[in-house]
């Protein structure tokens, strides 16, 4: 496989820009562009040529980052490309259509479901450049589920004791919309005493006590201070602890 186009979004709602190579940094992203965020699973978007030829696309319609010039449809999330001479990339779960996609063509937002590319986080640094090779590397990580719910399980379940998360850094680790805020209140009411929800906070620290009346207690007993209702920054998770990158 090889990378054959290569593109950077400044920020979002802009036009992705044709670049000859990209800087990949561990744990962030690919270097100046709008999903370089550490913690954030959609660092970079991955998609193969045949799609873009199944869908009569043009290279970076489908505001990819790495277009390859092979299938991809097969890899799993917990794989591992290597890409160029160092770069490494986890692979964390499909990107999902948007409904924007129907401004290119008609009805494209359906029929692309399921070949609509790759999502990763960098795991370890590397300069890549037009013409390198893809590879799939020995490494491996856990896999992560395709599903909103799904994900929230698997992330709620890891956040460190001690710690907590707002809701807005939870929909970044998640890999979800703003529109899904609606969503978290359903998540945090079928959680029940699975999960420990409680170290979930509105983003400015404050308690969610509407879906858990206790949750200032189970906070206390954890040493997490709570004034006037509110978590201290102190005690926010640090996103670069959000998901597993290796120790390359």
């Amino acid at each position: 496989m090889k990378a054959v186009k290569l593109f950077a979004k400044q920020h979002k709602g802009a036009a992705t820009t044709e670049r000859e190579e990209l800087l990949l940094k561990r744990g962030v992203g690919v270097e100046g562009d709008v999903y370089a965020i550490a913690g954030n699973p959609r660092q970079i978007l991955l998609v193969d040529t045949p799609t873009l030829a199944e869908f009569d696309l043009n290279p970076g319609d489908l505001r990819e980052n790495l277009l390859i010039d092979a299938p991809i449809e097969s890899l799993a999330s917990g794989q591992v490309l290597q890409v160029g001479q160092s770069a490494l990339i986890r692979i964390t779960f499909p990107c999902d259509p948007c409904s924007q996609l129907n401004q290119l063509k008609p009805g494209l937002a359906t029929r692309i479901k399921g070949k609509r590319g790759l999502l990763g986080m960098v795991v370890r640094d590397g300069l890549i450049k037009v013409g390198d090779q893809v590879q799939i590397s020995p490494y491996q990580f856990s896999p992560l589920p395709e599903n909103a719910k799904g994900r929230f399980t698997e992330f709620v379940t890891r956040i460190q004791s001690g710690k907590v998360v707002s809701t807005a850094h939870l929909l970044m680790a998640l890999g979800l919309a703003r529109s899904y805020y609606r969503t978290i209140p359903i998540f945090l009411k079928k959680a029940g005493d699975r999960l420990p929800i409680h170290r979930i906070v509105a983003p400015d620290g404050g308690l969610i006590t509407k879906h858990m009346p206790q949750q200032q207690q189970a906070l206390e007993d954890e040493g997490i201070g709570v004034i006037e209702g509110r978590v201290s920054p102190d005690f926010f998770w640090e996103q670069a602890h959000f998901h597993d990158i290796g120790a390359f």
